[in-house]
Parts: C-alpha cells; sequence; structure tokens
C-alpha cells in the first residue's frame, strides 16, 4: 500500500514519486482485483444478493479501477513507454468494465436484488440504481446469447482499433517561417510564441503548428494573405492522406458502419438512438427538431453575415473571399483587435483568485492552496472544503508545457464521490486543463476573452463533479448525465465572463496603475458577441453532419455531401474541395459521436438559468445555493430536465439564447 497510486481517496497521488514500475504494479493490482471481485461477488451472493455486498462492493471495485487510470492520464507526456503503458492499461480496464456490463450472472444478481422484498422496500433512491443498473446491463448486451456477445467483444476492439487511428492521422507537424518580414500584424507576443515553440522543435525561425491557438493566431492577425491561405490549408489537411490506411476518411464511414452494427445487435434502430438513450435532451426526434428549429433562426442571420464580409472583402481589395480570410476580416470588422487588449487586464493568477472567489460567495466552496506533489511545476493543486468539511481536490494545468498534448482544454474526474459500505466518505478528485502559452520571461500568462471562457467552463465542470451529493460511484458520475447534460454547467459558467460588470471586478490594474472601465468592457464583448452568428453556425453545421451520419450511414452519400447538406441547412460557407473538415473532426472518436449538437443544447439552456443570477444578483448566495441543490446534488439521479425546472420554477426557454444573439 506504499504504491501513491493506491492511496485513499484523502490521501493526494504524489505524482514526483511515481515511476513507471510502481504504476505497472499498480495496473496489475487493480485489474486483478477488480477481477477476482467480481468473480467473488457472483460467487457470494448466489443465496441472496445485499445492497452492502453487490451494489456498494461492484461500485468501489469500479471506483478503484478507475481512479487509478484517471489519476495517471497527466503522466501520458512523460514519454513513450508511460504512454503506451497507460493506453495499453486503458484498453484492459476499458475490456474489462465491458466484461462486467456482459456478464449475465452478475445482471442476474441486480434483478433478483430488484424483484426481491428486500429490493422494493429500499428507498426510492437505491431503487434508481438499481434500475439504472438493469438498463445499463440491457444496453451493454448482458442479455444476449453467447453468438452475439462474441460479435459484440469482436465490434469492441474493433471500434477501439478505429478511433485509435483515426487519432494518430490526426497529428500534423506544422511548418517554419524564417523570414520575420512574412509575419507582419502578428502581435510580439504571439511571435515570441511562435518562436520558443520552433525553438522546442529544434527549428530557428517562428514554428506555425497544426493547432487551434497557433492557426487561429495567425488567421486572426496576419496581414500577409500567403502565409494566412498556407497556415488555414495545413490545418485543414489533417487527418487527409492518399494512401488509405492514413486517410480519416476510411475510419469515420468504418467507425460509423460499426456502431450501427453494434447499436442495432443492442435491439437498437441506429446508433444515433442508442446514444440519445444515455444522454439529457431527449429522443432522435427531439434532438432533430431542436437543431432545424435553431437552423431556421440561423440561416437568415448567416446569410445576411456573410454578404457583409464579402462586401468588406470587396472594398478590401482581397476579391472573392476565401476560408483564410474570415477570421481576419472579422477582427477588422468588429474591433477584434481591440479585444486583444482585454488581456492585458487578466494575468492568470488574478482570473484564478477570482474563480476562488466566486465559488465562495455563490456556493460556500473553499478552494485552499496546497504544495501538493503535481506531475508538473505550473500545475497547481487545491483542497476544496464547504461548511468546514473536505470535499476533495481540484487540480489546475493551466499551462502548456512538454509533454503535454496541444490544445488540452478538458477536464478529468479522476474520482467520484461516494459512500461505501462502512458509511465512509470517500472524496471526490478533479483536474481541469486549459491551454494558455506558457510566458517567455518573468511574469505570469495574461488571457484574453477567449481563455477566460475556456478556464470558466472547465471550472464550471469541475464545481458540478465536486458538488454532487449523491452516494455512489456511478450516481456521482456527471458523466452519466450524457454530453448534453455536462456540458450544461461548463456552458452555465462562461456567462459570468460576457457580463461587463462581472469583468471589471475581477480585472487587475495595468502596470501604470490604469483600470478597465465598464465602457470598454462592453465595447470588446459586444465586439465579440456581434461575431456569435459564425460559430453557432460553424457549431450547428458540425452537429447536423455529426446526426446524420450517425442516424443513416449506409444511405450512400459522402461525407462531403452529408457536410454541405448540413451546412446549406443553416447558411454557413460551403466546403471548398480542398477542405476536409470531417477529417479531423476528433469529437467523435472522443465521446461526442452522435452527441455533438451538446455543445449548442447546452448553451441555449445555460443561457436561460443564468436569467436568474442576472435577476438575482450574478454572486447572489440563495441563488447558488439553489444551484447546488438542485442541479448539483442530484448527479445523475434525476432527469436533467427535471432539474432545471426546479431551478427556474417553470418550463426552460430557448428565449433568452435567440434574443441574445439577435436570431429572434
Amino acid at each position: 500500500m506504499g504504491n501513491p497510486l493506491l492511496q485513499k481517496s484523502h490521501t493526494p497521488v504524489d505524482y514526483p514519486a511515481i515511476t513507471l514500475e510502481n504504476m505497472a504494479a499498480a495496473f496489475d493490482h487493480v485489474l486483478l482485483q477488480h477481477a477476482q471481485g467480481i468473480e467473488r461477488i457472483v460467487a457470494g451472493q448466489q443465496a441472496m444478493p445485499t445492497w452492502d455486498e453487490l451494489v456498494l462492493a461492484v461500485d468501489e471495485l469500479d471506483s478503484q479501477l478507475l481512479a487509478v487510470f484517471f489519476a495517471t492520464t497527466p503522466l501520458i507526456g512523460r514519454g513513450v513507454d508511460w504512454a503506451n503503458a497507460i493506453i495499453g492499461f486503458y484498453g484492459q480496464a476499458m475490456a474489462q468494465l465491458e466484461q462486467k456490463l456482459i456478464n449475465s450472472k452478475l445482471q442476474h444478481l441486480y434483478e433478483r436484488l430488484a424483484k426481491s422484498e428486500v429490493g422494493k422496500h429500499l428507498d426510492a433512491g437505491k431503487r434508481a440504481i438499481l434500475r439504472w443498473h438493469l438498463d445499463k446491463f440491457a444496453s451493454s448486451g448482458a442479455l444476449l446469447d453467447s453468438t452475439g456477445k462474441a460479435r459484440l467483444t469482436e465490434l469492441q476492439a474493433l471500434i477501439g482499433a478505429a478511433r485509435q487511428a483515426f487519432r494518430a492521422n490526426i497529428n500534423r507537424p506544422g511548418f517554419v517561417i524564417t523570414d520575420e518580414a512574412e509575419l507582419g500584424g502578428i502581435p510580439q507576443r504571439v511571435r515570441d510564441e511562435l518562436a520558443a515553440r520552433a525553438q522546442e522543435e529544434g527549428e530557428q525561425g517562428w514554428l506555425i503548428a497544426c493547432e487551434s491557438v497557433a492557426t487561429e493566431a495567425v488567421l486572426k492577425h496576419a496581414d500577409n494573405r500567403v502565409l494566412r491561405e498556407r497556415a488555414y490549408r495545413a490545418y485543414h489537411a489533417r487527418g487527409v492522406s492518399l494512401e488509405p490506411q492514413l486517410d480519416n476518411r476510411t475510419y469515420l464511414e468504418q467507425l460509423a458502419r460499426l456502431l450501427e452494427e453494434k447499436a442495432r445487435l443492442l435491439g437498437f434502430a441506429s446508433h444515433l438512438e442508442l446514444s440519445l438513450q444515455r444522454k439529457s435532451a431527449g429522443s432522435v426526434a427531439q434532438v432533430h427538431s431542436f437543431l432545424h428549429d435553431l437552423a431556421g433562426h440561423v440561416r437568415p442571420v448567416m446569410l445576411q453575415w456573410r454578404a457583409d464580409l464579402q462586401r468588406q472583402s470587396t472594398a478590401d481589395r482581397l476579391g472573392d473571399l476565401q476560408p483564410w480570410d474570415m477570421l481576419y476580416l472579422q477582427a477588422s470588422a468588429r474591433s477584434g483587435r481591440a479585444t486583444e487588449s482585454l488581456r492585458e487586464y487578466f494575468p492568470l493568477n488574478a482570473v484564478i483568485t477570482a474563480l476562488q472567489q466566486l465559488a465562495q460567495q455563490l456556493l460556500g466552496v473553499a478552494l485552499v492552496a496546497k504544495p501538493l506533489g503535481t506531475w508538473h511545476d505550473s500545475v497547481q493543486a487545491f483542497e476544496v472544503w464547504q461548511d468546514h468539511a473536505f470535499i476533495g481536490f481540484l487540480y489546475l494545468d493551466a499551462m502548456q508545457h512538454p509533454g503535454k498534448q496541444p490544445d488540452s482544454v478538458f477536464t478529468t474526474y479522476i474520482r467520484n464521490r461516494r459512500v461505501d459500505a462502512e458509511g465512509i466518505y470517500q472524496a471526490a478528485s478533479v483536474v481541469v486543463y486549459c491551454d494558455l502559452p506558457q510566458t517567455l520571461a518573468d511574469g505570469q500568462p495574461l488571457l484574453d476573452h477567449q481563455s477566460l471562457r475556456k478556464l470558466f467552463h472547465e471550472f464550471g465542470h469541475a464545481l458540478h463533479h465536486l458538488l454532487v451529493r449523491t452516494t455512489t460511484h456511478v450516481m456521482s458520475s456527471v458523466t452519466e448525465l450524457g454530453s448534453d447534460g455536462v456540458e450544461l454547467f461548463g456552458k452555465l459558467f462562461e456567462r459570468w465572463v460576457w457580463d461587463a460588470d462581472y469583468l471589471v471586478s475581477i480585472s487587475s490594474p495595468l502596470r501604470d496603475g490604469s483600470l478597465l472601465t465598464r465602457r470598454s468592457a462592453k465595447q470588446s464583448l459586444d465586439d465579440l458577441r456581434q461575431l456569435g452568428v459564425e460559430e453557432i453556425a460553424r457549431k450547428l453545421s458540425l452537429a447536423l453532419f455529426d446526426l446524420d451520419l450517425h442516424g443513416t450511414p449506409d444511405d450512400g452519400r459522402s461525407l462531403e455531401q452529408r457536410l454541405n447538406e448540413a451546412r446549406k441547412r443553416c447558411g454557413y460557407w460551403p466546403v471548398h474541395d480542398f477542405e476536409h473538415p470531417a477529417h479531423a473532426f476528433d469529437y467523435l472518436v472522443e465521446g461526442y459521436d452522435a452527441g455533438y449538437y451538446a455543445y449548442l443544447w447546452s448553451d441555449v439552456y445555460a443561457f436561460d438559468l443564468f436569467t436568474r443570477f442576472e435577476s438575482e444578483g450574478l454572486l447572489d448566495r440563495a441563488a447558488g445555493r439553489a444551484l447546488q441543490e438542485t442541479l448539483f446534488a442530484p448527479g445523475a439521479s434525476r432527469p436533467l430536465n427535471k432539474s432545471i425546472e426546479a431551478f427556474l420554477g417553470r418550463p426552460a426557454s430557448q428565449e433568452p439564447y435567440l434574443r441574445w444573439h439577435g436570431l429572434k
């Protein structure tokens, strides 16, 4: 038990003490413990299954297995040996959990407990957990015959391999600029970051990596149209190759067919139907209706927006508008360059203090910085307390550093809150990742508005995870709300940084003592707000494409046909012959397949939830308490639409979202 990965939940992981050897030992230990534990439970519960010895015992085994995996994910960047070991363990762990869910003997024990007199007299929460398990067993294949289970196992392996190949094909090296004259218009800060990346790769000059942050900076600021085109084409060549095994069309089409076969094997009409069964937005018809209705609002506004941008392109003597001109013209048309000045008011440490204050004032949550062992010196660690009780750990990995995957903006749930069979509370643990470039001199990163949005978004996920109040690992898993339900809380916390008064309140003075004014903040937010329709249309086109691909994968249409039909419906730009956005659409292999709509659905209803804070106060403690009690605390134990209505005191509405974006 001296292994740093095998400690109790109240003991933080000692990351500097982890070696390849003790990590491998931890992997072997939890895999064996889980496999033997399931066998022991199945054998020991035959006479009369019980809540503690069946449900909570399996819950604990799953929790320990997943905690070890998620705790090691920050270490993937330590080297090839580390990455191979962690990815290999993940494959073994997922295979073991999948086998658990098709175990007919285990399923039968849950069913017996649910139907027994003891089960019928359990409280409502426990009965709901038993129903969840029985549904999960059914939708995972436990009721299939031996032939069906064998094919399901084959399909899972094929799906996993195709997803891994898709990910591997996306990585591209970018290109190096050696003449600084080509970088005209790009801020010195960005040039310094590009030079640092080149130096890291052993190059002289400025590296334009095929990553979103670097590419967007060039497309937004570079006066050199040839450079913008080169960066755009490089970024949109990710996952594209003349060789089928290196071209992601191969894997997207293969994945869609495999997922369809898996869904039909499990008794669903399509993968889309199977996917939505585990989410919060409703049926296939309801999600289609939501997206098509939104497209009807977006299309005329987007078409007008495109026409305005084309007129500006002509006025600027650029001729026909090209994809690499759009961000550049948007920045000029909407004073986008002026919004760069917002960055100076938001140094990272001040923003972290603002997040701590928001959690304290709104939710009574104290984030106490602690010098815990982490995987990099830039990572900050916090103990989380509420009502004088310790509830977990939060790690903030905000800056890019060697070994960290580029464009890392996500949240990892290491441990879920739960209470074990002995009644002992097991603390939650969470990691927030962001992609702020490291500073090149003394000082700290400065956040533009997009970076603020990213950090507040992920912080919303972390708070949601930490403030669940259910008592089992599975019901405390916020991911069981589906990607749409999870994203609601990230989108909600973005709304704070769209409020001019709040931005001013958390801003820092410049070196000369000047302060951010409300007028300046509001002007910048208004400029950015005007650009929102393009972002909506882009996400909407991808969401429509996603649902189309996973609803009817065998109807003979190509990826390009599907993309163009989706774009036409919402008025977005047609796909150029050199563009292959689906080839690098990695959300489709990261758990958002048949679920990318989640970002729009969650945003729409986050606007509605935020109306209560706008009415009662952005830091109103009573509204914060209601947020925790009605939306955070239930976890996955009740449908999200009921929680939304409980918080608002009325049915949810799309009106605030449509009005704010000028779509009404």
